[in-house]
């Protein structure tokens, strides 16, 4: 079922936190900014949120994420960083019987905390879309600790792998569990490109940047 306007808004205002940056070396991601085709979009250049459908200002503007107060400067144009076209597509699908959105979160988060023991504040993890299922995967043999788990979801296109900071995956999954997605597509477009998470019924994308790692470091 799509959302309302208003809880698309209420979703940013919740959310964008996560996806802004603290930083003052660039104020202008600090915020978050309404397009002028009625979307709103935030990042802090490791991910990124857009949700299309939020207002009806025909002005675009950016307003800082925690005061609201207007901010001045021009907000990088990030239409051109979001993918398309998602040739391997693994579906988290929300049924009467199991929340897909829920499980992934549920392992996202053990990945996480097991990512933090190792000491090292990129968190990394990878996802496998392979023939045996889709592989949640956490590795550290520096702090001698290890995470898999096995995600329900259904897979398209070729198999792939993709390693990333399992907390902005996190972020990013709890969008979708608090819009209440149906549907969640995660798309895999290369191994150095976005990441996408992408609910088309209610325009939500959120955009996850990948890390170049050795294949036995995460």
């Amino acid at each position: 079922m799509a959302i309302t306007q208003a809880k698309k808004l209420e979703l940013i205002m919740k959310h964008a936190k996560h996806f802004t940056t603290k930083s003052e070396a660039t104020p202008v991601l600090q915020g978050v900014h309404y397009s002028a085709d009625g979307s709103v979009v935030c990042t802090d250049r490791h991910s990124l949120l857009r949700i299309g459908g939020v207002h009806n200002f025909t002005e675009e503007f950016t307003s800082h994420a925690k005061t609201g107060a207007v901010i001045d400067g021009v907000f990088p144009d990030t239409s051109r960083i979001i993918p398309q076209e998602l040739p391997t597509q693994v579906t988290l699908i929300n049924t009467g019987f199991l929340s897909g959105i829920k499980d992934a979160i549920a392992r996202v988060k053990v990945a996480l905390e097991t990512a933090k023991l190792s000491g090292d504040k990129t968190y990394v993890a990878r996802l496998d879309s392979a023939a045996s299922g889709v592989k949640l995967t956490v590795n550290s043999a520096e702090a001698n600790v290890s995470y898999s788990a096995m995600i329900t979801a259904d897979q398209f296109g070729p198999y792939a792998d993709i390693t990333f900071n399992a907390e902005y995956l996190l972020s990013a999954l709890n969008v979708f569990k608090d819009a209440g997605s149906q549907r969640v597509i995660i798309g895999i477009t290369g191994a150095m490109s976005p990441i996408v998470l992408r609910d088309e019924e209610n325009e939500i994308d959120a955009i996850v940047l990948p890390y170049r790692v050795a294949k036995d470091a995460a």
